[in-house]
């Protein structure tokens, strides 16, 4: 274990004594070890033979998590306010050289980690014994001389960009083979799918072919592990690793919340009590580490909840990303653990209000929630009664509690369809009862207090609205007492065709409605004790993009202030933006005045400065003449001409376009790397999503489904003709549903992306919708459509991003650089759907390639079938040719200007992604679910890798610029923190080791704010940016890289994004 041979003094300052100053001989030795130990050879960037890993769990996944949590722990996490941290949790200590000379040598670009470790120790040795300087520097000198050296050889090297190539050519594609298998389907067509066999989990064969997948994307991407170990620094330098939720005080008298522990994976879940002192109840991490999980694939706690009475806990345990969680209960004084235990458990769980029942959900073998239980706690699973069995497989379940806790709701859903039952909380001898029975296309959910269920419904409406009916007396219902029941209706918010109502809430006195128009959310507060529901007022914000969701960011917090704020006249939700960190905001809506209770802290090097960012919302025109929403962020003084060496910025855009899903702008700590290095994010609303209103959603589904495709084509179109981008700067991502739509725009206009980034997409459209023994089939006809209906048959045929791989242009090289991430575990889109994908491509170019002399010249592009025409009327002209240094296409923008693919850039020098004849395309399947990693560290490993992907393709800038006027590190508020230290040492000693000319840049020049950069509104770049835009195409061209986190609604069945994000 990487353990601080020094312990902190109670009460002293961390920063000050993480650290002994060493003798000046022990120094010298450091730098002399430094010296012996560098080495420019890089080995994988997971060694399962490392020393470092032995005696770990058999399993990839859960080796990764169990190493590197052991490597964090103990490490003095605290950030120093110098450019340098002398302790870090991403490596050993610097006291401990024989550890870190092994983590090093293990793995040599972990030196990019310890670097600015290294860097701290150095200036704080010289501070503290200045007589030593001269030894010091002759030291480094020889250093920094040898360096030189290697890159005087470098540069003289006749051919290092061939020598690349040959490196590259050597690095061969796995090859896996179609078997034949041909059948007739139900349209009398004849179907072949040769990779059907890549189904087939346990075949040897199989998972031999992943491996070889897996191992072909470390090799191709070894040479950017400096770099990812750079982007993981900086990912981990911003994090707030003592982050605190927000608290909940509960009847106990104890305030309840969780806390990351620096260097550790998880969370731990503490509460205060009168005198203050901390209680840890349940340790995320030594659980993980305990005997029943310490060899488990994957590990997450996947909800917590309280028992009314404040005396028990139950917590799920999923051990494998599907999802099914393993129920376990503790006392929470004694912390003994109860004997009830409950296998497969779904997300929804709940104690009913005496605390000696719970209700839960369970899932069939499709994965669908299929039934609901309550169990007497004390007494056998065995005997849990079966509340309701849902038979219909296109219906799921899900299971809630009303915010007064009297009732416990159980709703049957599918897409279009469905119909909740009550059960009460306090009363056990009362049945389960139908509310409402389902009709076809109408949905509805609802809520109680006092005498009413309030119900949000979108019967007979464009989007939906509110009312509210009696709660049942007569029981059971009769279809008459029914329909008595529907004539007494009370509307309470009345449809509107432009207005859509996501969510609504209910407090003693309130109800509190959440809405959504034209793209932006708004918080409507209506006072019940006034009749007639004419008393409300909206909440305000000042972004002009912004998102905001009711609650905490953290599940547990937000279920306890559901419970403990409905007497009172507070409402907690949670806001940002692209530029503003979430907040935790308890807003009083008598007095209508705001709390911030908790703020997400943004730590680094440099202080986060939001004023330095812009958001702003911007409207593309669709091919059909629909205005599409687009959402952008970016950094003003590095727009365009204000980049060193004035260039087009690069973008990553990104959509998901599914399901009535919400893709809101949200604040990311990870994604200033890449704003820092120029980049330009952007969000493309696509129809499929419900960002405009369920009338969006309708367009961009079933038939209407090549919507979704063409509308993030004509916003990628827009972006480039309006100058904020270019083909060979633009990057693409989506996941899951989204990454279907990746996979379809990729097929449809290769040319218009220079690479492509998409994690467990749903590509295998025709062939998984044919199949209903895969989990969520039947649920989906509604979303995608039944492909036993030939009119949605021929729609799909268009779409499938499997079916539709075009091989010449593939053979070509005419398609983007491709990352495509799958996971074995993941119940919703399962691994085969990309590996056989993947598998598809590489066999038709090599296929091709080997006859191309006896090919016959195709249509390069189905623009023709998608009706894909410009504005104008015009199609966008694509033209592929062959030969060295054509490998990619041009494309006539409608402004009529050609870009070029050749791109010149200052990024990663000689990348294979540069040097290479065609389009790198890799696929990594890793031992997780649908969700990716659960540790916060592991994830940021895996994010690391995907920036490293999309930065080598569009030789990106390696190096983060220095924001204008910033000269003084974080301080932090911490009057001890050491002196400052220029930010030329960082950026030589990395510089050195990357072969660049510095880690940190600042501008050529700092150039006046432009009325482009001023007015944040602006559709467009004003024309003298513009012309430079224009211009031929500069050195240093940035790169595209995609935003994880991503608010969406919670969707069961969704092949969608994460609980909370992405």
């Amino acid at each position: 274990m990487y353990s601080s041979k020094r312990e902190n003094n109670s009460g002293s300052d961390p920063h000050l004594h993480s650290y002994t100053t060493p003798q000046p001989s022990h120094q010298l030795q450091f730098i002399q070890q430094l010296l012996d130990n560098y080495t420019l050879h890089q080995s994988p960037l997971r060694n399962s033979n490392s020393p470092i890993l032995k005696n770990r769990p058999s399993s990839p996944t859960s080796q990764r998590r169990s190493s590197m949590s052991t490597s964090r722990q103990n490490s003095n996490n605290n950030l120093l306010d110098s450019p340098f941290r002398l302790q870090s949790s991403v490596h050993p200590p610097i006291e401990d050289l024989d550890l870190l000379n092994e983590y090093i040598k293990d793995d040599p670009s972990n030196l990019l980690q310890a670097l600015p470790a290294i860097g701290g120790y150095l200036e704080e040795f010289t501070l503290s014994n200045p007589q030593q300087c001269l030894p010091v520097w002759n030291s480094l000198f020889s250093l920094l001389k040898q360096i030189q050296t290697w890159k005087l050889e470098e540069s003289k090297s006749k051919s290092s960009n061939d020598k690349n190539k040959q490196n590259s050519a050597q690095i061969k594609p796995p090859s896996c083979d179609p078997k034949p298998k041909k059948w007739v389907n139900v349209h009398g067509e004849e179907w072949e799918d040769g990779f059907a066999w890549l189904n087939e989990r346990e075949n040897k064969e199989v998972l031999e072919y992943i491996e070889e997948e897996n191992k072909y994307s470390r090799e191709i991407m070894k040479e950017t592990k400096p770099l990812q170990k750079m982007l993981y620094k900086e990912f981990v330098s911003r994090l707030d690793e003592n982050e605190e939720s927000a608290k909940v005080l509960l009847p106990d008298g104890y305030i309840y919340y969780s806390r990351k522990v620096p260097g550790e994976e998880y969370r731990v879940h503490c509460r205060l009590g009168e005198i203050g002192i901390e209680e840890i109840y349940l340790d995320e991490n030594k659980l993980a580490n305990s005997e029943d999980y310490e060899d488990a694939s994957f590990f997450r706690v996947g909800f917590l909840k309280h028992s009314p009475d404040c005396k028990l806990i139950a917590y799920g345990v999923d051990s494998m990303g599907n999802e099914r969680n393993t129920v376990y209960f503790m006392n929470l004084d004694t912390k003994e653990m109860l004997q009830d235990k409950i296998e497969g458990v779904y997300e929804d769980f709940e104690f009913s209000m005496d605390s000696s029942r719970v209700f839960y959900t369970l899932l069939d073998e499709g994965e669908r929630a299929y039934q609901a239980k309550r169990h007497v706690i004390g007494t056998s699973v065995d005997t849990d009664e079966l509340l309701y069995h849902e038979e219909d497989e296109m219906f799921y379940l899900s299971l809630s509690k009303t915010g007064n806790g009297k009732y416990i709701l159980i709703n049957t859903k599918a897409q279009i369809t469905s119909e909740t039952r009550y059960i009460s909380a306090e009363n056990h001898s009362e049945p389960i009862q139908l509310l409402l029975p389902r009709r076809e296309n109408i949905q509805y959910s609802c809520e109680q207090k006092d005498d009413y269920f309030y119900v949000l419904s979108n019967e007979d409406s464009k989007n939906n609205w509110l009312y509210r009916i009696p709660v049942p007396t007569e029981l059971p219902l009769s279809p008459e007492s029914i329909e008595e029941l529907i004539a007494q209706r009370e509307t309470v918010i009345e449809p509107r065709d432009f207005v859509l109502i996501e969510d609504f809430h209910l407090r003693k006195n309130h109800l509190i409605v959440i809405e959504r128009s034209n793209c932006l959310q708004n918080v409507r507060v209506v006072d019940l004790r006034v009749p007639g529901f004419s008393a409300y007022h909206y909440i305000s914000f000042s972004d002009a993009v912004y998102s905001l969701w009711p609650g905490s960011v953290n599940e547990e917090v937000a279920d306890l202030t559901k419970f403990s704020q409905y007497d009172t006249s507070l409402f907690r939700f949670t806001y940002t933006s692209f530029t503003q960190p979430k907040q935790v905001i308890d807003y009083d809506m008598d007095l209508r005045t705001t709390d911030v209770v908790h703020e997400e802290n943004v730590n680094g090097v440099y202080p986060y400065d939001p004023s330095i960012y812009t958001s702003k919302r911007l409207y593309a025109t669709g091919v059909d003449g629909t205005t599409v929403p687009v959402s952008l962020v970016y950094r003003r003084d590095l727009l365009g001409a204000n980049l060193p060496n004035p260039q087009t910025n690069p973008c990553l855009l990104h959509a998901y376009g599914a399901y009535g899903a919400f893709t809101n702008p949200i604040f990311s700590t990870h994604r200033l790397s890449l704003l820092d290095r120029g980049f330009i994010y952007a969000v493309a609303h696509v129809r499929g999503g419900a960002d405009m209103g369920n009338a969006w959603y309708e367009e961009g589904k079933l038939s209407k489904k090549p919507n979704t495709f063409r509308d993030f084509i004509s916003v990628a179109e827009y972006l480039c003709k309006e100058g904020y981008t270019a083909p060979e700067k633009l990057s693409i991502y989506g996941r899951s549903a989204g990454g279907l739509l990746i996979g379809a725009v990729v097929n449809m206009r290769p040319e218009l992306f220079r690479a492509a980034l998409t994690e467990v997409p749903f590509v295998d459209v025709i062939n998984t919708m044919f199949d209903p023994s895969i989990p969520w089939t039947a649920f989906e006809y509604e979303e995608w459509g039944n492909p036993n209906d030939y009119d949605i048959y021929q729609v799909m045929k268009t779409y499938c991003p499997y079916t539709n791989i075009q091989g010449d242009v593939l053979r070509k090289d005419g398609y983007p650089h491709m990352l495509v991430v799958g996971g074995m575990n993941d119940p919703r889109v399962a691994f085969f759907e990309p590996l056989k994908w993947i598998a598809k491509m590489r066999y038709l170019k090599r296929t091709l390639e080997e006859n191309k002399d006896s090919i016959r010249q195709e249509n390069v592009s189905n623009i023709q079938t998608f009706g894909l025409k410009n504005r104008n009327g015009s199609l966008t002209k694509i033209s592929i040719t062959e030969g060295p240094g054509s490998n990619r296409a041009s494309v006539t923008l409608r402004n009529g200007n050609e870009s070029s693919n050749q791109v010149h850039g200052h990024g990663l020098k000689n990348s294979v992604f540069s040097t290479s004849e065609g389009q790198i395309i890799l696929l990594r399947v890793d031992d997780v679910g649908h969700g990716g990693p659960s540790g916060q560290y592991s994830y940021l490993e895996d994010l690391a890798f995907e920036y490293a992907f999309l930065i080598a393709a569009l030789e990106a800038p390696i190096q983060p610029i220095l924001p204008p006027d910033v000269t003084t590190p974080h301080s932090q508020g911490n009057k001890n923190a050491p002196n400052p230290v220029s930010p030329s040492l960082y950026s030589s000693i990395s510089a050195a080791l990357l072969g660049m000319s510095g880690l940190l840049q600042t501008p050529t020049k700092k150039a006046p704010l432009s009325s482009f950069a001023e007015e944040e509104d602006s559709d467009s770049i004003n024309e003298d940016n513009l012309k430079v835009l224009q211009k031929g195409k500069k050195k240093g061209q940035g790169l595209d890289v995609f935003e994880k986190e991503e608010y969406r609604n919670k969707t069961k069945g969704d092949r969608g994004q994460n609980r909370l994000f992405q």
